[in-house]
């Protein structure tokens, strides 16, 4: 089964972080490690969720809602976009680093469609939809 992937810059109210991110079909949010985000400074809006993933694996605690700055994915740029700051899962960091992914991200669908950007599974990667005439 194809993967498919997304360049990806965060920029919060320190820093910044970039990289190849998984985008995982199956979730809504995007996700961030907090390690990351404490780094970039994301603002958590201190609202919790609790999250199950597709695959099985667990995050440990809580999810906590946040707000960054601005998130660009393939170049399209999102300002104040929400985020969902977890502690992701070594075995789940090691399974994107085997992949070249950035183990840090995880982009889900919601994201995208605030872009106006979808997955193509054939093609590993992202693309605008047609609009509709």
């Amino acid at each position: 089964m194809a993967i498919v992937k997304a360049k990806l810059r965060l920029e919060g109210l320190e820093d910044h972080s970039e990289g190849i991110a998984l985008v995982d079909t199956g979730a809504s949010v995007t996700s961030v490690d907090r390690e990351v985000a404490n780094k970039v400074g994301i603002t958590p809006v201190r609202r919790t969720v609790i999250l199950t993933t597709a695959s099985g694996h667990e995050m440990k605690g809580e999810g906590e809602l946040a707000v960054i700055s601005k998130l660009i994915i393939e170049g399209e740029e999102l300002p104040y976009a929400h985020l969902l700051l977890v502690e992701i899962p070594e075995e789940v960091k090691e399974m994107l680093r085997s992949k070249q992914l950035s183990d840090w991200v995880i982009i889900g669908l919601t994201t995208l469609k605030l872009l106006n950007l979808a997955p193509v599974q054939q093609q590993e990667n992202l693309r605008k939809p047609n609009p509709l005439c």
